[in-house]
């Protein structure tokens, strides 16, 4: 039951048609990974007698028994539903691909699919593989080699997995075989019908060790002797020597002797690698694995230079995706992290750890092996500015101001989307007079105006034309020029004046003379740095000089692809109202509930606010918290602050949203809102029919809007009392409003005694100005800046409309939710009216909380028919089993929605959602 019993909402139809989508798309092909018990670790007293080597097993094996789920060993959960069809698919189909096989390989659908995948990938060179097809029935092997592999290119949407796991095992092979000179180990665990030890067989000083089942390396041993039967190298080498073995028998004897009973040298330096494998493999043999490899190199005849591979499950040790927390756990088995990356919400690690030597110090391996520096981020995103978190400023930094689309002349995410080319660009589009518009925006109330000059680089001005003051974005953008739209003076490739009309009339004779007219004007003009990344516009606030691409926002590389989707959102409030809106978990549960997704998985609902934890974290990029249910509850959600105005959202499965809340202007404010979903094989299947990441893409704006609207009231009632009531910020805090000081004293600092917002124009650079000002309150600047603030009685020119261009004060022009949230409230009312026509479903009164007496009768009017009578079905409300019927006419009613401007029935929509509000009683 909801924690107030008074509230209960109808969900509008259009959410429940998303959240089937994203239930479809968020949906690990694995089950949700069980929650990590964060005791921690307490050493017994260790006796002093005691050896190095039984020591570090002692710590490991503490280490490792310290986190449990409870006092059983898990067993390996049974497969779900996808893969016992996919299984039974692939079996099938291989089988008879390999009826030509004289090999005698006993059919492993896992592992034969992913060798037909690796011909087809290299076939496509999307990984370095030849040979794979070699291994492949010659009379099949044309499906994926020849020209039969058009017909096969679908499947590579879903090889990224195969793809992405191959290449960092190779990176780190290739790594490894570069340390020192002579022999290494290389031990492959659940390589299956890996092609590895034959691609590296060259190598002579590598040697390979194979772990996998009998019947698997039965048959990888028959393809090794009939690859080198056919291709002869030359090299008197053993291709590897094979352990067959079920790895969950390892609940007693010694993996490590079973090796080196097969001749496996723990004299020489020692990689081992493991390619998703653990999955198979229970708690209790897991643990004793893990126990032996960690404690590889402390016993005195073995060398020291050991490290471990993971592409793998690290459940139940690990089951949470953050870089801090897994070196955390490796740091407790005495082991350094020196990669790691994450993928699916933490269900599989890309990680390489280097075993310590025996006095817990980093080994010449480990120095080896580490190429980058870990960044302890909770979220694949990382800002490249830690300067502002700990000596805090609103200056020296890269603000968003808009998106790429925008730039090129899209209103709205779902027109650009549906414009996108393949090679992910966007074609400039015209506005319905055939003229291409430069793009206004304002940041710290600076009007800027950004446009595309010849080269296609973007440039960014000040919005003021230094000839009489007129807004340069009335202008237009022609051949890579903004030419003002006053008297035609334009400014082409880095915003330099490239032609005064007029001057040449002027001195038509004097080419020199324009050009140095030129560049004055130019001299005159503000200029600012502006770089394109991700698909995102961001302005340098600080000097033009000093500008550093470095200091950008960056997603980690070799992170799980994402299918990002935008939303705009304009607010008529400060910025400062959305930081701490956006960082503010408990009001995710009350304010939203049934706004936000309400799946289990991800558990925001009123219902389990009582249970919310929340604990404070500050990594490499930013402060905030981790979400979790009860004391021992996996984390949920995370939300962090990246100086100076970017909120992070994280969730389960590798979800993430990036908001960067761009201070428009006073009481002003823009969020350019990015949501990543982890782009798996569902997603990528769904997004790759026609005009369905449109469609995708107009819910989640459309769900965005939603929340806005909800946000946006309450917002703006805070904007009141505080502003102009002297409310305070805050009197009693409660849970989560510790971030809020957090965000509060960090402020402060960034603000000190100096007022951030842009203030007047009222000269220009190296020149001194003809007319320096002329105002209504006339010259003097005191009396001037006295009026201002006194007068209130200036008449604020919101938009003139003229015969080809009109002005708007207000830039960027709020058309977005909430502040102008006509589009969604048009759609809203055809959103009930599909509800009550093909589910018997009441209106969801434009998102108010229905509300209740204490003993649950309805004392809302709008909820009852217009007889006085319940509406047929109410008791199905907020139910999330929409019929065919309507998810068919949503989707009907979503199309001429987003396209009504292009189809010219805005007029007439208008009309039909006037008259579907009145029958409904709105």
């Amino acid at each position: 039951m909801p924690s107030n019993p008074n509230f209960n909402r109808s969900r509008p139809f259009h959410q429940s048609l998303l959240l089937l989508l994203l239930l479809t798309v968020l949906h690990p092909t694995n089950s949700f990974l069980p929650p990590l018990n964060p005791t921690k670790l307490i050493l017994k007293p260790l006796k002093s007698t005691v050896d190095r080597y039984e020591i570090s097993k002692g710590l490991v094996q503490d280490r490792l028994a310290s986190i449990s789920i409870n006092d059983d060993f898990a067993e390996v959960e049974e497969q779900n539903v996808f893969g016992v069809i996919t299984d039974a698919f692939t079996g099938t189909l291989f089988t008879l691909l390999h009826l030509p096989d004289t090999c005698g390989i006993k059919d492993s659908s896992k592992n034969l699919r992913v060798l037909w995948v690796r011909a087809l990938l290299n076939s496509y060179n999307q990984i370095n593989d030849p040979i794979a097809e070699k291994l492949l029935p010659k009379e099949t092997v044309g499906l994926v080699t020849g020209d039969a592999k058009a017909l096969l290119k679908p499947i590579l949407k879903f090889a990224e997995w195969i793809c992405s796991r191959t290449t960092y095992i190779d990176n780190q092979v290739e790594e490894f075989d570069g340390f020192r000179e002579g022999e290494k180990n290389v031990v492959l665990f659940g390589s299956g019908y890996d092609t590895r030890a034959l691609r590296y067989r060259s190598k002579t000083n590598l040697n390979f060790y194979e772990v996998d089942l009998p019947s698997v390396v039965e048959g990888k041993a028959k393809l090794y002797e009939m690859y080198l039967r056919e291709n002869p190298d030359g090299i008197e080498k053993v291709t590897s020597r094979f352990l067959g073995k079920d790895l969950n028998e390892y609940k007693e004897g010694s993996l490590i002797s079973d090796l080196e009973s097969l001749g496996l040298d723990p004299t020489l330096p020692t990689l081992f690698i493991w390619e998703a494998v653990l999955f198979y493999v229970n708690e209790s043999p897991k643990r004793r694995i893990f126990t032996e490899l960690y404690t590889f190199n402390k016993s005195p005849e073995r060398n020291e230079n050991s490290a471990v591979v993971f592409t793998d499950s690290l459940k139940p040790f690990l089951d949470v995706p953050f870089t801090s927390e897994t070196d955390r756990f490796f740091d407790g088995l005495q082991a350094d992290l020196v990669s790691h990356r994450s993928r699916w919400g933490g269900a599989v690690h890309f990680a390489t750890t280097v075993l310590r030597d025996s006095s817990n110090s980093m080994t010449a391996l480990g120095e080896h092996l580490k190429k980058e520096d870990l960044v302890m981020s909770y979220t694949p995103t990382q800002s490249n500015n830690p300067k502002l978190l700990h000596s805090p400023s609103l200056d020296n930094a890269w603000y968003a101001v808009g998106y790429t689309w925008q730039i090129n002349g899209y209103t709205s995410p779902v027109e650009a989307v549906d414009a996108k080319r393949d090679d992910g660009t966007f074609p400039m589009k015209l506005d319905k007079d055939g003229i291409l518009k430069p793009y206004a925006t304002r940041l710290w109330n600076e009007p800027l105006v950004v446009y595309r000059d010849s080269s296609q680089n973007l440039v960014c001005l000040t919005d003021v034309c230094p000839h009489r003051s007129a807004p340069l974005s009335m202008g237009t953008v022609e051949d890579g020029s903004l030419k003002c739209f006053y008297h035609g003076w334009s400014f082409g490739d880095k915003g330099e004046c490239d032609d005064v009309p007029t001057q040449r009339s002027v001195s038509v004779e004097k080419p020199e003379a324009q050009k140095k007219f030129r560049e004055k004007v130019t001299e005159c003009q503000r200029r600012h740095a502006v770089v394109e990344k991700d698909g995102l516009v961001y302005v340098w606030r600080g000097e033009l000089l000093e500008a550093d691409p470095r200091l950008l926002p960056s997603k980690r590389t070799g992170d799980m692809e994402t299918q990002p989707i935008d939303s705009v959102l304009d607010y008529a409030v400060d910025y400062s109202y959305i930081v701490e809106n956006n960082l503010d978990s408990p009001h995710l549960f009350y304010l939203h509930d049934g706004s936000v997704p309400p799946i289990e998985s991800i558990g925001m609902m009123s219902k389990n606010l009582p249970e919310l934890r929340l604990r404070p974290f500050q990594d490499d990029c930013g402060f905030g918290h981790l979400g979790r249910f009860g004391d021992t509850g996996r984390v949920k959600k995370l939300l962090r602050f990246d100086p100076p105005n970017i909120v992070r959202h994280g969730g389960v499965s590798g979800f993430e949203e990036e908001f960067h809340i761009v201070p428009v202007a006073p009481g002003r404010s823009r969020v350019l809102l990015r949501q990543h979903l982890p782009k798996g094989p569902i997603l990528s299947t769904i997004t790759s029919i026609p005009k369905m990441l449109p469609f995708l893409t107009a819910l989640v704006n459309q769900w965005n809007n939603h929340i806005a609207l909800e946000d946006g009231a309450v917002m703006q009632g805070q904007s009141h009392l505080i502003e102009d009531m002297d409310a305070p910020r805050m009197q009693m805090g409660g849970l989560g409003d510790d971030l809020m000081a957090r965000y509060w004293e960090w402020r402060r600092k960034a603000y000190g005694e100096t007022n951030p917002w842009f203030g007047t124009l009222q000269s220009a650079p190296k020149q001194k100005p003809s007319i320096p000002t002329g105002t209504t309150y006339g010259d003097s600047a005191s009396i001037i800046e006295s009026a201002r603030e006194l007068n209130n009685l200036i008449v604020e020119v919101k938009e003139s409309v003229g015969i080809k261009q009109k002005y708007v004060q207000q830039t960027p022009e709020p058309i977005f939710a909430p502040m102008n949230s006509r589009n969604y409230l048009r759609a809203l009312v055809l959103d009930d009216f599909v509800k009550s026509l093909f589910q018997g479903l009441e209106p969801s009164s434009t998102m108010l909380k229905t509300e209740r007496s204490p003993y649950g009768e309805e004392t809302a009017p709008r909820e009852k028919a217009l007889d006085g009578s319940r509406l047929p079905g109410a008791e199905n409300v907020g139910k999330t089993a929409p019929t065919v019927a309507g998810l068919l006419a949503a989707a009907a009613t979503w199309g001429v929605i987003e396209n009504a401007e292009r189809f010219g029935l805005t007029q007439v929509l208008d009309r039909v959602a006037v008259a579907v509000s009145t029958s409904f009683g709105n």
